[in-house]
This record gives C-alpha cells, structure tokens and sequence, in this order.
C-alpha cells in the first residue's frame, strides 16, 4: 500500500471483516455471520453507502489471513492509464469542463451526444469516466471547499460527553479465553472519566449499561458524542438520547474528528495500565477493581492540557449535567426494545427464554421491553404489562 486511499481503503475493508477474526466456538457459524453481514449497508470513506454479497466479505476475510492488512487493498490495473478516448472527445471534455465547472461526469457526457461526438458504444462509458478521474476533469473541487478541521475544547463539566471502546487482552471466562473490551465515557471539558470498565462484548447493552449508571451518577449531558459503530448507531441509543434530551453527535464517516481526547486517554490506559508491569487479575471482576483503583490515581494526577487534575477541574465549576430528580425511575427510559411473536401456547421467546402473555391471541407480534442485562423483568404490549417467566413445573401442578 503506498498511497494514503490503498489504506484508507484497507483499513476500512478491515473494519468489516474484523469482528470474523476473533470467533469462538460457541458463536454462530462463519456462514450466517457472512449473510448477516451482507444484510447491512456500509458506508464508505467517501460517504457512500454500498453492500456487499457473502462471498465478497468472505474472500476478504481469506485474502487478509493469506497477506495481512496490504492484502485487503485493490491489485493496480495493468491497463491503468491508458485509454482509447478520440481527440476530438477529449478536446471536447476539457472545453465542457472549462465552461461548465459545475456540470457532472453524466451531463457532459449527455453533451457528447447531442453532439453526435459520441456514440454511446466506442468508448465505454467506464473508459471516458476513467480518462476523467486521470485528467482531472471532475466537478471543481474549490466549489465545495471542505472545512478544515479545528482543536477544540469546551469550558462546562457535562457540554459535551465522548464515548468510544478500546480492545483488551484475553482473559479467562467460564473456563474459555475470551478478549475484553474497555468502554469509556470522557468529559470533553475536564477529562473526567463518568464511566468505564472491562466488558467480554462490544455491544448496544454495554453502552446502555455505562450510559445510564453515569446519567444516574453525573445527570444529563447536553451532547454525546461517538463514532459511526454498530452499537452507537443503533435505533435503541438514538431513541433513549431523545428520551432524554441529549444531542447525539456521530463522528463524519471516514473523518475521525475531535476524538482526540479519548484516544489520548485510552493511549494513557495502554501505557501504564496495560503495559504488562501493573498486576492485573485474571478474572472480569479482578480486572475492573484493579481499573478503578488506578482510574482514581488518574483523576488525582496533574493533566498537562489542563494544568490540574481532572478531579480539580471537575470540581472547580458547577458543571451543565441536568440532575434526575431522586424520585424519577431511570430504568424506563433505558430499556430496549424488540418485536416478538406470540407462539400457540401464548408464549413468547426473548434471550433464549419463554414468558407468558395469556391475554394476547396466539400469531400476533407484540412489542417487548428489557433491560438487556436482566431480562427477569419483561413488560409487553401498550399497557406495559409484565410478562412472568414460564415455569414448566408449577404449571405442570396447576393443570
């Protein structure tokens, strides 16, 4: 890869073959992870949306495994560069652009033919793209000026929060090895972590999770700020952040902006953390006591960007976080919601479990509200109702 689009190219590639590489046994296999990945739209560096067949991801993911990360960038063309394009087209193509900066690729072509100068057939359509792409005959680019990216910082705990999840090591769960994930929530202003903690998945329940134990702790920020992740641009995240007034901002795709100061702090978490010299124990449990005895080090120590410790900058202004009042259940305003179907016996299926709905008809669909992390406690249909786990044995008794 020897130019910065081969591997913002790859990188991106990577990026959906990524979650294949670190599979384990008890996951579904490679065939319906390939479907379910073909099944969703991506969006490209340059912003566009494109999917992709099962056998495209799945000879990406075999090309990486074979080459590394360079194998993932497209081979170059033998024939780059050269084009069978007329004089008289080409001349005619550099006059169009001159006098028309704002005219696309398609309208001046358009042109070529209600000037009988092309034909449509000889060359191709591709051929004249390409011969404009190396000429550099595409719409004018100082029309649209991109703006330039600029530091920012803001002065209020709570303005503006950023998440994001950083990938641990392995460790040991149920007798398996399994990699942990470190989800953190940085205040932009003081650098205040508001949650963080080691997780065996990087999904929408540990968002939620994280979320609403700092909402709880710290109130409501005006802003929550993450990348263009699966879990961060799930339905679920945009509803509880309208629920609860927070301005959810996702980065630009393809520009990772103003996600400096949580890569800092996640370069600080590697650096003396995760360096190999700090003990650090080898269950979930362990590994978050020892994270939060050196995150609280963290808030003490002196931040060079601020001067002072995070904990001092914190402390020092009143801050912009709405507080719940005691008496609000957080509880609803986090809950996930799913689309389930009511079986024969009047039952329905949600992680693996049955409950029981007796007052709806059997073959309806009904919507489902969880917790994603307890689902003891079910509520279904309008009224929200509870749904009671199905205890074969004491209805068994009953019949």
């Amino acid at each position: 890869m020897t130019t910065p689009e081969e591997t913002d190219l790859a990188t991106w590639r990577y990026g959906i073959i990524s979650r294949l590489l670190h599979r384990f046994d008890e996951d579904d296999p490679l065939e319906n992870e390939l479907i379910r990945l073909a099944s969703h739209p991506f969006l490209k560096p340059d912003g566009r949306s494109v999917s992709f067949s099962p056998e495209t991801i799945r000879k990406w993911l075999y090309r990486y495994r074979h080459g590394g990360l360079p194998a993932l960038s497209d081979a170059p063309r033998k024939n780059l560069g050269s084009h069978t394009v007329p004089n008289k087209i080409a001349e005619r193509l550099f006059e169009l652009r001159k006098e028309h900066p704002r005219w696309t690729l398609a309208r001046m072509l358009g042109q070529l033919t209600q000037e009988k100068l092309w034909d449509m057939v000889k060359p191709s359509r591709a051929t004249l793209y390409r011969f404009a792409k190396i000429s550099n005959l595409e719409r004018d680019p100082h029309l649209n000026p991109e703006t330039p990216a600029r530091p920012f910082a803001y002065q209020e705990f709570g303005q503006l929060w950023i998440a994001d999840f950083l990938h641990g090591p392995k460790i040991r769960i149920n007798r398996q090895k399994r990699k942990t994930y470190l989800h953190a929530i940085i205040d932009d202003a003081t650098r205040y972590v508001v949650g963080a903690g080691f997780f065996p998945a990087e999904n929408t329940e540990v968002l939620m999770r994280e979320l609403m134990a700092a909402v709880r702790t710290h109130g409501r920020p005006l802003r929550f700020y993450t990348d263009n992740g699966a879990c961060y641009a799930s339905h679920h995240l945009k509803f509880v952040c309208a629920n609860l007034g927070i301005h959810l901002i996702h980065t630009p795709p393809g520009k990772p902006r103003g996600r400096g100061k949580i890569e800092r702090f996640f370069r600080r978490v590697r650096d003396q953390f995760l360096d190999g010299d700090t003990p650090i124990a080898h269950s979930l449990d362990g590994m978050n006591k020892a994270f939060e005895e050196w995150l609280g080090l963290y808030h003490k120590s002196v931040h060079r960007s601020l001067g002072i410790s995070p904990l001092q900058k914190r402390l020092i202004g009143k801050g912009v976080c709405r507080i719940l009042p005691e008496t609000v259940d957080i509880e609803p305003l986090f809950r996930m919601k799913r689309r389930c179907r009511v079986y024969l016996n009047n039952t329905i299926r949600l992680k693996k479990k049955s409950f029981e709905v007796a007052d709806v008809l059997p073959g309806q669909r009904i919507d489902v509200w969880f917790m994603p992390w307890d689902v003891s406690l079910v509520w279904y249909g309008p009224e929200m109702k509870p749904a009671k786990i199905v205890d074969l044995h004491l209805n068994a008794v009953r019949r």
